[in-house]
């Protein structure tokens, strides 16, 4: 929403507001820009593409300026001029005009004005043909007809590529492989009162990771120091009283009792709440045999470099399961995932790989090197 200011009779976006909108055009700019990839790639002779300029001599001159202000970066266009120019057409004549030398031996840019279009339309007087006899009189030759029905029942070879999203995060992968049994609609959260609203088991494990992620390697918790953290982040606002009554103060406690928080005292480097990004063939994710790649997301709860210099992976869940392989095989796509990201952003083996149950309180080892 905006932020109203009724005294000053102002309103204005928030950041909030700003940082959704930005991600949401970043996505969608991507998601065209894969769409055209798609189309530009599956010509096998010759691809012929037109557009409509209203002024095309003064914005070529404009995009031969903004060209010559912002340089290629790693070899690529430069990103302010992908979000600034976010059409097919611009981002072709882009394309062409930063590639100008060497791109003119495959490609030739031929513009045309209004009156000779029109010219190339100009009515001309054609032979009337009755369609009808020329039919009859026509033989009809079965190597035709098979011809025809190959043409018509022609399906296309890369459809499916049309279909798969060039960027997805780890939730969205785990869902996919998930059935959804029901999808209900409750009344939205603003039409009930604030002691009317339920938290969910997402949303109540999500309290408990931000929970275990404040706490201090330095301090010896015990039951006491546990809520007095969760006091202090309702008093810094990060969350409400009602979410703080909901965190499990002694899951959280048992967890500074495991040998994974002892080994992160002793630590040489410890990381919590790590964004990553990795591209991955999309074969790999969906089993099938596509040439793209998708860009993944998503966030790893903690790792660490032990005293023995070993790379540690932990991954916290909530879940409530009955025992300690139904929660790896739930999540072991997931954990590769986050494995293969590490690795490949510090150049380093993971040498053990950790789910630590907050409702079996305790850690299982998934990966042992």
């Amino acid at each position: 929403m905006k932020y109203i200011d009724y005294e000053k009779q102002v309103q204005y976006d928030t950041l909030s507001k700003a940082a959704i909108r930005n991600k949401t055009l970043t996505e969608t700019l991507s998601e065209e820009m894969r769409i055209l990839y798609v189309a530009l790639t599956r010509a096998k002779e010759k691809l012929i593409i037109t557009g409509i300029k209203k002024d095309f001599t003064k914005q070529k001159e404009k995009l031969l300026q903004q060209i010559e202000r912002y340089q290629k970066q790693n070899r690529k266009i430069n990103p302010i001029l992908v979000k600034k120019y976010i059409k097919y057409m611009d981002w072709i004549l882009l394309v062409y005009f930063y590639e100008q030398e060497q791109i003119e031996t495959i490609a030739e840019l031929k513009t045309y004005t209004k009156k000779e279009i029109l010219d190339f339309c100009e009515k001309r007087e054609e032979e009337s043909i009755n369609l009808l006899e020329l039919m009859e009189q026509h033989e009809i030759v079965e190597e035709e007809i098979a011809k025809i029905a190959r043409v018509l029942n022609d399906t296309y070879a890369y459809e499916r590529s049309t279909k798969i999203p060039t960027k997805s995060s780890v939730t969205q992968l785990k869902q996919k492989e998930e059935e959804i049994i029901e999808v209900s609609f409750p009344a939205p959260k603003f039409t009930k009162q604030e002691e009317e609203i339920q938290l969910t088991g997402a949303q109540k494990g999500t309290l408990l990771h931000l929970c275990m992620q404040k706490l201090d390697q330095k301090i010896e918790y015990t039951l006491e120091k546990v809520k007095e953290l969760i006091r202090d982040m309702v008093e810094k606002e990060m969350i409400t009283e009602k979410e703080a009554n909901q965190i499990n103060a002694t899951a959280v406690l048992k967890f500074t009792q495991s040998k994974i928080w002892q080994e992160m005292k002793q630590a040489k480097e410890i990381q919590k709440e790590k964004p990553f990004y990795i591209t991955l063939p999309a074969k790999e994710i969906y089993q099938e045999e596509v040439p793209e790649n998708i860009l993944v997301q998503g966030m790893i709860d903690l790792y660490y470099i032990n005293g023995q210099d070993e790379l540690i992976l932990v991954d916290y869940k909530t879940d409530f399961v009955e025992n300690e392989q139904a929660l790896v095989n739930r999540y072991k796509m997931q954990l590769n995932l986050y494995q293969k990201a590490l690795e490949e952003a510090l150049q380093k083996k993971v040498s053990h790989v950790f789910i630590y149950s907050t409702f079996l309180g305790k850690e299982i080892e998934v990966l042992k090197k």
